[in-house]
């Protein structure tokens, strides 16, 4: 009996196990399907979603494309003096700010300075010698001798003309024979006076010889003429600014000789720098000079100008096939410097009445781009095709898609396609 006993009670322990496990797998599933059902009584509270939208746009869309180049100083001179001398002075260093016909640099003149104190000299004594000639009366002989030529000449003249009018009258028998010989003496008489005057005047000019006033003004201005050789050289010695700028270069020292086979000075013109960039062929016809062009310096934080293309070089680069371009650009601050490197942005696709959308509507899955579209107040997710587009919109090709369609430019990740939304306004 005892052992019947003992079975049984060993039966009910082993079943008691198991009804406990019965038991708590009941409560687990309870405790599921509340939390299922609660949850689900949740969600249908909360199915409707709020969101943004925007619309499509029906506009036009251009593309750019980015080139670098690098600024170079627009106009760039380098000075020397045309002779080489000592220098005497220097009033400039690199980095001074100069304008145009300010003395830069001077050469040591006393020798020259020397010289044109002769020369001067010289003059004086060559006018002195022409005040001499000119006061000795021999050209107030020449003057009367010409007058008396000029005198004869018109009496001659005058009885050539009486004698042909007379000779004339008498051929044709309205003059005498004796009126004839009267004309033709008084043609010879004048005649001998013209020789004699003409005779006297040679004789005065031949006795003046070397005090001749053509010949003291002539020793007169071959003395001005060395002065001002030496005067020019004398200016040569101080060595002034061609153009306004900044100097980038010194060569020179005081007391030192002025270098010929370098520049003793560079200046450089940094009112405006030159952007010179290479770019391919293709983008000549979509360029143009004078036509303005966005430039962005990295080096001073994104710094963003409007430059204007100067030159389009006809010729390719033999090795890289690429044409030079030069784009002004306007420095009156003084930012920008030879050396530093830019971007420009050149014009290159462009479309008009296309459908746009912003770039943050678009949203890329698995290489595929979809438009979130809201219509009758519930998600569309619509795969799409893009085709241009800039930093700011896209062009979206999609029969699907039609201008004024509401979109959602954010938040698309946790949207699915039927979801129930409302819009924001």
């Amino acid at each position: 009996m005892s052992n019947v006993m003992k079975n049984i009670i060993l039966k009910l322990k082993n079943n008691m196990g198991k009804i406990v496990l019965i038991v708590l797998a009941v409560l687990i599933i309870f405790s599921i399907v509340h939390n299922i059902i609660k949850n689900k009584s949740t969600e249908t509270t909360n199915s409707i979603k709020n969101v943004k939208v925007i619309k499509v746009e029906l506009s036009s869309l251009s593309t750019d494309v980015n080139y670098s180049g690098k600024l170079t100083a627009k106009e760039e001179v380098s000075v020397s003096p045309k002779s080489p001398g000592k220098v005497k002075t220097l009033n400039v260093k690199v980095g001074s700010t100069v304008k145009s016909g300010e003395t830069l640099f001077t050469l040591d003149s006393d020798s020259l300075q020397a010289q044109l104190k002769q020369q001067q000299a010289s003059i004086d004594s060559a006018k002195a010698n022409l005040n001499k000639t000119k006061s000795s009366g021999v050209e107030q002989q020449v003057v009367q001798a010409q007058q008396a030529v000029d005198s004869a000449k018109i009496s001659y003249d005058d009885a050539q003309s009486s004698y042909n009018r007379t000779e004339s009258l008498y051929s044709s028998g309205a003059a005498s024979k004796q009126e004839l010989d009267t004309a033709k003496t008084k043609l010879d008489s004048a005649s001998v006076t013209l020789s004699s005057a003409q005779q006297n005047l040679s004789l005065i000019q031949q006795k003046i010889g070397p005090e001749s006033v053509a010949v003291a003004q002539a020793q007169v201005t071959q003395a001005q003429a060395a002065v001002d050789s030496i005067q020019s050289q004398i200016n040569d010695t101080i060595i002034k600014a061609p153009i306004s700028g900044i100097i980038s270069a010194v060569n020179i020292h005081e007391g030192e000789i002025s270098p010929t086979a370098t520049a003793s000075i560079t200046i450089i013109d940094l009112s405006s720098l030159i952007i010179e960039a290479n770019v391919p062929g293709n983008m000549l016809s979509k360029i143009k000079v004078n036509q303005s062009i966005p430039v962005t310096i990295p080096s001073l934080s994104n710094k963003e100008i409007t430059g204007s293309i100067e030159t389009i070089n006809p010729d390719a680069d033999s090795t890289t096939k690429e044409y030079l371009i030069k784009i002004k650009v306007p420095n009156s601050g003084g930012d920008l410097k030879p050396g530093m490197f830019v971007k420009i942005s050149l014009p290159d696709e462009t479309e008009d009445n296309i459908l746009t959308v912003a770039n943050q509507a678009v949203k890329m899955e698995n290489g595929v781009s979809y438009l979130y579209k809201v219509e009758n107040n519930k998600i569309k997710k619509i795969s799409v095709n893009t085709g241009l587009s800039n930093d700011e919109i896209t062009q979206i090709i999609s029969s699907k898609i039609h201008a004024g369609d509401n979109i959602v430019p954010e938040g698309q990740t946790f949207l699915n396609d039927g979801d129930k939304v409302k819009i924001l306004k």
